[in-house]
């Protein structure tokens, strides 16, 4: 049986009164997930339906109002010395600084020396191993989205972490760009066997690459395997046609600055614009 690497039980999250205007209404409420060691979990859901706040928990940044959080089984008891050791984690919208003259193995070489490691081939080596080794002694300003992304992951995998937490990681990247990230993270988690957390709008990639799926609107959620994630579902966490799911998809590829609707919103698509059809849709089922 694989060991599980990471245990979510009835998350809950609700922000300070002192935070908000008006009343004040969960942001999460009972989430519950595994995460098995080698294996990935996709979280998908509208824009505002908690995916970075629950991200930001597992991380230990948010602390969550009610439920616990398990690593390796051990269950975090005391926010002040959490667990950072066993996992990395890459934030939504991490830039690297280009204003300062930094070159890649200079950015790489703090966070060595802030672990401590005394491996002086570890940055070749994770370099290589992101397929930006030709760019060691190039300036982070001169870097495409897509390699910065890759040495942004290099970076987490300095200490080895047995769990990576990444928050849309392919945000800004093409199609090709995407699929390239995407297989990287597969190598990944294939060669250390490390459990791989994802958060990401694209709904085709996450559900092509990782093995289980986090659905989430707040209070809503679905979890399982892949294979078991149905049209219904889509349709029931997003409150739209799945569908209109596909052209939201396509528009994010053209204009990657946008977000998929609130999930208080709904779609108003006139299905004779674009002819989408999810009933041969490779990696949705429909309900039987």
């Amino acid at each position: 049986m694989s060991e599980i690497i990471l245990r979510a039980e009835k998350i809950s999250f609700t922000y300070d009164q002192d935070l908000v205007q008006g009343p004040l209404t969960p942001v999460l409420k009972d989430i519950s997930f595994t995460l098995k060691k080698g294996e990935s979990l996709g979280v998908l859901g509208p824009n505002g339906g908690g995916k970075s706040t629950l991200m930001k928990i597992i991380a230990g940044l948010l602390k969550p109002s009610s439920g616990q959080i398990f690593f390796n089984e051990i269950p975090v008891q005391d926010y002040t010395n959490y667990p950072f050791n066993f996992f990395s984690y890459v934030p939504q919208n991490s830039e690297l600084n280009t204003i300062l003259p930094v070159k890649v193995e200079e950015f790489l070489d703090f966070s060595v020396s802030l672990y401590k490691i005394k491996n002086k081939n570890l940055i070749d080596d994770l370099l290589k191993m992101v397929g930006v080794f030709e760019k060691k002694s190039s300036l982070l300003s001169t870097l495409s989205g897509g390699e910065k992304q890759r040495v942004l992951i290099a970076r987490a995998m300095i200490n080895n972490p047995r769990l990576l937490l990444l928050d849309e990681p392919t945000k800004g990247l093409d199609s090709k760009g995407q699929d390239q990230l995407l297989s990287l993270i597969e190598m990944i988690k294939t060669k250390n066997q490390t459990a791989v957390m994802i958060v990401d709008h694209n709904i085709n990639q996450i559900i092509k690459s990782c093995h289980n799926i986090l659905c989430l609107n707040k209070q809503h959620h679905w979890h399982d395997h892949r294979d078991f994630l149905t049209k219904d579902i889509l349709e029931d966490i997003y409150h739209c046609e799945f569908e209109h799911l596909l052209i939201h998809e396509k528009d994010l590829e053209l204009n990657k600055d946008q977000h998929h609707h609130d999930g208080h919103q709904f779609c108003d698509h006139d299905h004779s614009e674009r002819e989408i059809n999810s009933t041969n849709h490779p990696f949705i089922r429909r309900k039987k």
